[in-house]
């Protein structure tokens, strides 16, 4: 039986929404990175901006430290 005092999770919050669009992912790094200019986020494809933005809002949290921003999977590629 399935504990229904269970909270969900911040992932399973984030699994539940439909996935976010190549421009919807640019706005969202924009509202946190305003110095990030469309044009130059456009040449990433969606995982890997999709991943910055998880960095950014992880990074706003404060609650993990973080040195510095490394790509977890090299097949993450710019596209032109």
């Amino acid at each position: 039986m399935a504990d229904r005092n269970v909270r969900p999770t911040i992932m399973s919050i984030a699994e539940s929404k439909p996935p976010m669009s190549k421009r919807q992912l640019i706005e969202g790094i924009q509202e946190l990175n305003p110095t990030a200019a469309a044009p130059f986020l456009a040449q990433f494809d969606e995982g890997a901006l999709r991943q910055y933005l998880e960095h950014l809002k992880a990074a706003q949290l404060k609650r993990v430290h973080i040195n510095g921003w490394v790509r977890r999977r090299s097949d993450m590629r710019m596209v032109s």
